[in-house]
């Protein structure tokens, strides 16, 4: 089926003979009771009289069940925690009201590049974003700080090179259309593994590299970490003060990654550890402002003492990445704490031809969580 709306009139049957097997009982007025209307981007549910069911938690996550599979895979459910309800105001007062699901037409296809030098930024009507799977996008000026979580191996560090390259591309298109210009570097690279990779990159785009000398002590490394993050908030200051004589200036957009997130503070002894955690507060909470943009990515978001960073820090990534083949509780706990065993039940991670690497799930900022795959470097193969 190529026609959009023989697609919606099939799968509008389909859920509603799911939804009538899977919640009706001995009574065959229930298809009356429920009511659904399927578009291309979303799905209602209504009530058209009192019945024993009711429009809440529990129904909601009942119905994400069926619909999940059910649309899979002419439509992907897009997770949303809590409830959605959305008013009908034209109707009776029993079916005055619909839960709401978001949907994305067809499934989420991974990005194919031939080369790490092939950049993804486009113009998201007055905004700039940045492509992480085709029809799906980060807008830095719209959600400022990027999360990645990933184990050994998951795809993170190709992922990291490639949104380097695109955060670079982004900072030069953001000039070229007006921003200012004072000259600081788009670019800084904190990496405690000494990637190679990521190295190459990083000098190649003429960016700053920290990583650590093992000729000398961990807390060696810590410190250069932490004197870095000053110069990025002396950075903040100075455009802070401009700010002052232009108040909606916007700046050239510098972006901070991070590798090894939960690594650093463990080198550090516990002045230095303080000392890093206060300044990933002020970059995390203050940074936006000044298009000052954190990209963590580490093992665990783990937050306290011995953790990444703190607990108010974490809730700032607005962009949220996990990076797993197969998704539990235990893996989504810090970044998707929403999510109970129920809702990753619900989620979808598909194959392509490419298999689970770099696979996980994903949320930009929307409020919606859904599958994610990285972008796939042909040159890389």
């Amino acid at each position: 089926m190529d026609n959009v709306d023989d697609v919606i009139d099939a799968y509008s049957r389909l859920i509603r003979s799911a939804i009538d097997a899977q919640l009706g009982d001995t009574d065959n007025t229930f298809n009356n009771t429920v009511g659904i209307q399927l578009t291309k981007n979303k799905l209602l549910v209504w009530l058209n009289e009192p019945s024993t069911l009711i429009l809440n938690i529990d129904l909601k996550n009942k119905l994400e069940q069926i619909i999940s599979s059910v649309l899979y895979p002419a439509f992907v459910v897009k997770h949303k925690p809590g409830l959605t309800l959305i008013p009908r105001l034209e109707q009776p007062p029993e079916s005055a009201r619909a839960l709401a699901f978001d949907l994305h037409f067809g499934i989420y296809e991974r990005l194919r590049i031939s080369s790490l030098k092939d950049t993804n930024v486009f113009s998201n009507g007055a905004k700039l974003a940045i492509a992480l799977m085709d029809d799906y996008y980060w807008i830095p000026s719209l959600s400022p700080h990027v999360a990645i979580q990933s184990t050994t191996r998951g795809g993170k560090t190709t992922f990291l090179r490639y949104l380097a390259i695109n955060c670079h591309s982004y900072s030069m298109l953001s000039v070229k259309n007006g921003a200012l210009d004072d000259e600081s570097n788009p670019l800084v690279i904190i990496d405690p593994k000494l990637d190679p990779d990521l190295r190459t990159t990083t000098l190649e785009l003429d960016g700053i590299y920290i990583y650590p000398d093992f000729t000398k002590s961990e807390n060696s490394f810590i410190d250069s970490v932490c004197l870095q993050l000053k110069s990025v908030i002396d950075l903040m200051q100075r455009r802070a003060l401009r700010k002052k004589k232009q108040p909606n200036a916007k700046f050239k957009d510098v972006f901070v990654f991070i590798d090894e997130g939960i690594s650093i503070p463990a080198m550090g002894n516990t002045n230095t550890k303080t000392i890093h955690f206060r300044l990933l507060d002020r970059l995390l909470l203050m940074g936006a402002s000044f298009q000052i943009h954190i990209v963590m990515a580490s093992q665990s978001f783990l937050a306290g003492t011995n953790g990444a960073l703190s607990s108010q820090a974490r809730l700032e990534f607005g962009v949220k990445v996990l990076l797993a083949s197969r998704i539990n509780t235990e893996n989504a706990q810090f970044l998707f704490k929403e999510l109970d065993k129920d809702a990753i039940n619900n989620l979808i991670l598909d194959e392509d031809n490419y298999g689970t690497l770099g696979v996980g799930i994903i949320t930009n900022g929307d409020g919606n969580i859904v599958p994610f795959k990285a972008p796939f470097v042909g040159e890389l193969r």
